[in-house]
């Protein structure tokens, strides 16, 4: 049984009809989830056009450090996002992140210093582990037969955000410079809190106790920050340097203290026993390799797209953004289409076939822009077929966390997904820019990459898919949340919150 509190406000979730059916409220429910959960990959896009104007605007060689301020505060507060959600309802948490995010961002746009930039941009970190309470959340307010379409929906959604965020970037960046990104996204933000506030109701708290486990959050937090921070300089500093290795190994000795430290907590911020179910392992670590390729592939061929093409120098295509965009139309349309097919299915379908497909199309699908990446239409058709695999991907990683886990541990397995894309992430694209590294021209301090480099990095993605569809096949077969209505509902029927 689900603890309840002693305040049903607390408790009480949105009513819906037994058969599941979409009603307006449902859908305005999604759109007030998916809206703040995706305004974080086009926060990534947007951000990723600003940084040129950040580093004229100030002058400044570390302008790295915008982005990579909100990743690091936002993995270090991961933890505490997970069980803070448990313990006050995920509502309440949700708000106070999107609200640290409006703040965030208005501070950056304000800045008359790249030192108060980065501040801003650490307070706006406070937001970034959102999905690891919004997946949670649909399991929460969704009817039980609602809740895998639900998840898919917001998942592909991405695709949308991928279509429409870089014409957006370019007419914000063209009119306003890097403050008119910051400033949307501070507007984008507040918008998200007021939905929140307005369509989500009170979420009910899956933790039975109050105690909070300040020094297991700090320790995990801090572990998984030093990895994904090293990782992230090592290309500046070199993989064999010593602050390299330094924080690398200060992350591998946090992460292993870790375990000891939660097993003398009385009130462990993360519950082991639930990660050492081998359905969970499988299906988290599966799933944070197959979305790692699916986010960081598309940024990755954007070097190829823009980089210039110069026989013998550098073997990028030499679009402009305008027409990157363009081009990237097709294959994101493909995407979001193809998450919203299989977000329909998934009621009815074995989610696990569905994703066994769809990383056998997306593994098939990079192996061949790998090859065939040479001209427009190449691109075009090879990318389609990647993010048809994409698709279904991003569409069904969520329902394959609700088979593996219960109601009451959907955050954690939510939150620790994030936390695997985010980690996962950074290693693939460090491995990638090696890689690009390794078959590069050097011209006037300047790194060109050719043409050898651009097809394994695709092949990467092609073989971080296969891993991950290996592991895959081992996943047992996933339960239905059924009898888990948003409502506190057993066997699908309402009933009236409880109040010890």
């Amino acid at each position: 049984m689900t603890p309840m509190s002693s305040s049903p406000s607390v408790d009480r979730a949105v009513r819906a009809p037994a058969d599941g059916r979409w009603t307006p409220r449902l859908v305005l429910l999604l759109v007030a989830l998916a809206w703040p959960t995706q305004l974080l990959a086009a926060g990534g896009i947007l951000g990723a056009n600003a940084i040129p104007g950040v580093a004229q605007a100030f002058h400044t060689t570390q302008v790295a450090w915008f982005g990579l301020t909100l990743t690091l505060v936002s993995m270090l507060l991961t933890p505490f996002v997970i069980k803070l959600g448990d313990l006050y309802g995920k509502k309440r948490v949700m708000l106070a992140m999107t609200a640290l995010g409006t703040l965030g961002e208005a501070l950056a746009a304000l800045a008359g210093s790249f030192w108060l930039v980065l501040a801003g941009r650490a307070v706006a970190g406070c937001y970034g582990p959102f999905g690891a309470l919004s997946f949670a959340a649909v399991r929460d307010v969704f009817p039980s037969r609602l809740v895998k379409p639900a998840s898919g929906i917001m998942g592909s959604s991405v695709g949308l955000v991928a279509l429409f965020s870089p014409f957006l970037a370019g007419w914000l960046v063209d009119h306003w410079g890097y403050r008119g990104v910051l400033w949307f996204l501070a507007a984008a933000t507040a918008v998200a809190c007021a939905l929140i506030a307005i369509l989500v109701p009170e979420t009910p708290r899956h933790a039975a106790d109050s105690g909070f486990d300040w020094l297991g959050g700090l320790v995990l937090g801090g572990g998984l920050t030093s990895v994904v921070y090293a990782v992230g300089q090592a290309q500046s500093w070199g993989w064999t340097d010593t602050r390299t290795l330094g924080w690398l190994l200060a992350g591998v000795i946090a992460l292993t203290a870790f375990f000891f430290v939660e097993r003398a907590s009385d009130h462990p911020i993360l519950d082991l026993s639930v990660l050492r179910r081998r359905p969970v392992a499988l299906a988290l670590t599966a799933g944070g390799l197959a979305q790692t390729v699916a986010f960081t592939m598309p940024g990755l061929a954007i070097l190829l797209a823009l980089y210039p093409h110069i026989p013998g120098v550098s073997a990028g295509l030499g679009w402009t953004a305008h027409h990157n965009a363009v081009v990237s139309v097709s294959w994101n349309l493909v995407m979001f289409g193809t998450g919203l097919l299989i977000s329909r299915a998934l009621r009815h379908l074995d989610v696990r076939r569905i994703w066994w497909a769809g990383l056998a199309v997306m593994a098939v699908g990079y192996a061949l822009v790998g090859v065939y990446h040479g001209t427009e239409l190449q691109l075009i058709v090879t990318s389609c077929i990647a993010n048809v695999g994409a698709g279904i991907v991003v569409a069904g990683a969520p329902a394959l966390v609700v088979g593996v886990v219960s109601r009451d541990e959907q955050g954690l397995g939510s939150g620790m997904l994030n936390m695997l894309i985010s980690l996962f992430g950074a290693l693939v694209t460090a491995g990638a820019y090696a890689i690009l590294a390794a078959d590069s021209t050097v011209v006037d301090g300047t790194a060109f990459y050719l043409d050898t480099g651009y097809t394994w990095i695709f092949w990467l993605g092609s073989l971080v898919t296969v891993a991950a569809l290996l592991l895959s096949l081992f996943i047992p077969r996933l339960r239905e949340p059924e009898g888990e209505s948003a409502d506190g509902a057993e066997g699908g029927r309402p009933v009236e919150p409880k109040v010890p």
